[in-house]
């Protein structure tokens, strides 16, 4: 894989929980996907995620698969060379509050606006998630959309 090649991606807590969860409906799809990331095969370069996606997925899979799997898979993913964990500063979290109210006719996580404008700020168009809300923001959603990187 080439630097040119690679195309940025944002990994939202659907993606990460999924990893988690040998139960979840999508958990072959994220493994196959971590595991082409991970290996080279699919070129996703520079990868983001949020402290705000990390807390909201540390505690889902705390209250869901126990202090064990949360702690040994938010370990897993701070300690990562790969990932890049961005902060929420004060000008992302007004603008995600002032986003956040404008989509009075949806139902978007804040935390998926918080990812909406730190990827936006850094040019990612492709968020590793597996729920539409990142399509009605904008987004294309990895492995959807098109991306046939998992076959």
């Amino acid at each position: 894989m080439s630097a040119a090649s690679a195309i940025p991606v944002f990994i939202d807590t659907g993606a990460f929980y999924a990893r988690a969860d040998e139960d979840d409906n999508h958990h072959e799809d994220a493994i196959r996907l971590f595991g082409g990331i991970r290996d080279g095969d699919i070129a996703y370069r520079p990868i983001y995620t949020s402290q705000a996606v990390l807390s909201e997925f540390a505690t889902l899979a705390l209250y869901k698969l126990g202090h064990g799997t949360a702690t040994t898979s938010l370990r897993a993913i701070r300690e990562s060379n790969s990932i890049n964990i961005i902060p929420v500063g004060k000008p992302v979290f007004e603008t995600a509050a002032e986003q956040f109210e404008d989509y009075d006719d949806q139902q978007i996580s804040f935390v998926d606006h918080t990812t909406s404008i730190l990827a936006d700020e850094r040019s990612v168009e492709h968020i590793f998630a597996f729920d539409s809300d990142f399509q009605t923001l904008g987004f294309s959603l990895v492995p959807d959309d098109g991306n046939r990187a998992l076959e």
